[in-house]
């Protein structure tokens, strides 16, 4: 194993994202295979393989040759919330994937076209139960943490709002400017555009602070619903599990020295992610409690079908 790892690699890596171009995860992954690309001496590309709720491409990875050269980078959607309110889930995370690396994570924030007339949570709410006929509000996918956060945020408040799920943040985003859902859920580096161009406007934020980059926006607990505050989700490299630790090891000390450097951070900053940059043996603990955590959260919301 010593021996493949110091050969390792010797052809194109590839990073598989299960959302769509132009997201979060699309972002942060091309981000990091343009500098492992540098450090490791090979290739690095990014495919996008979008749908499932991010269960095709996450699955397309677990259960690929454990030999270091088919990676997952995503958001933690489908590692710590999908197992749990999907059935039939095409892979087990803790058999199937282990954690190369933590990249990142960065607070959720509620979104409204701009042409809505709604400035913060109460309006949105008072929207939804005058109109409910039009209350349609976006995720990132069934089972994604924006799912989930709309359903708590539903029950609390009481009023009625239907699920229109997306392959990904982006053409949530658009269907957002355009009117067609009532609100939208995403991070606040892919929706930064959109509301620099005054097309979207945050009206919440998660987590028990408000954000740095929003600082005018109060947070879900501010303005009445409880909860939310752990509401942040994260990245990750993910490699088959039977991949050979040598290798692991050798990528999760690559990406986290390119997680660290100034320009990254510098990169991450502006999509609104703090960076982590953890190695293989802490980050695979992070995402075992993190998945202990989400089942949790999830099973308060039994009464919710995610299908």
């Amino acid at each position: 194993m010593a021996q493949s790892a110091d050969q390792y690699p010797s052809r194109v890596v590839k990073f598989i994202v299960p959302a769509s171009a132009g997201g979060p995860s699309d972002i942060v992954a091309r981000l990091v295979a343009d500098k492992l690309t540098q450090s490791i001496g090979q290739p690095v590309i990014v495919e996008n393989r979008p749908g499932g709720s991010l269960m095709i491409g996450t699955a397309a990875v677990a259960k690929s040759d454990p030999d270091g050269y088919t990676l997952l980078v995503t958001t933690s959607t489908p590692i710590v919330t999908v197992p749990f309110t999907m059935k039939n889930v095409p892979y087990d995370v803790q058999q199937d994937l282990i954690t190369v690396s933590h990249l990142g994570s960065t607070p959720l924030v509620l979104y409204v076209s701009s042409n809505t007339p709604a400035k913060n949570l109460k309006d949105v709410l008072e929207i939804a139960k005058a109109k409910p006929a039009s209350a349609n509000y976006g995720s990132y996918g069934t089972g994604s943490s924006a799912h989930i956060l709309n359903e708590h945020m539903i029950k609390q408040s009481g009023v009625k709002m239907v699920h229109i799920p997306y392959k990904g943040v982006a053409p949530e985003l658009q269907d957002l400017v355009g009117g067609q859902i009532l609100t939208g859920v995403a991070d606040i580096g892919s929706a930064a555009p959109l509301v620099q161009g005054n097309q979207i406007k945050p009206v919440a934020v998660t987590g028990s602070k408000r954000s740095a980059l929003l600082p005018e926006v109060g947070t879900f607990a501010e303005q009445g619903i409880a909860g939310l505050e752990p509401f942040s989700p994260w990245w990750g490299v993910f490699a088959p599990r039977k991949t050979p630790k040598p290798i692991v090891d050798k990528l999760s000390v690559e990406i986290q020295k390119i997680v660290r450097s100034p320009e990254f951070n510098a990169k991450m900053a502006s999509l609104g992610i703090e960076p982590t940059g953890l190695l293989v043996d802490e980050a695979d603990r992070a995402t075992r409690d993190e998945m202990a955590r989400w089942q949790k959260i999830i099973a308060n919301l039994s009464d919710i079908k995610f299908e």
